[in-house]
């Protein structure tokens, strides 16, 4: 696993992400798109797609997620 710090970027979009939360959340993801931005701390994150979470209350079909970067903990890449 990797760690979140200056290392999670657009090179990672359209990747498939095991990523770890800082809320313990676990979740195999399509990683969609990764905001980044040097306004504010609030605008960078990333926008996701879940494959499979140890959070049933998060598994809605169709939907996209966003998650604030300073979240996610870890990150490995599995796939394209």
């Amino acid at each position: 696993m990797t760690t979140i710090k200056n290392q999670l970027g657009r090179e990672h979009q359209d990747k498939r992400l095991r990523v770890e939360f800082s809320d313990g959340e676990i979740a195999e993801t399509n990683l969609l798109l990764v905001s980044e931005c040097d306004e504010h701390q609030g605008c960078n994150g990333i926008t996701y797609d879940i494959i499979s979470t140890n959070r049933a209350d998060r598994m809605k079909k169709g939907a996209a997620y966003w998650s604030d970067s300073a979240d996610v903990r870890t990150f490995e890449v599995l796939g394209d």
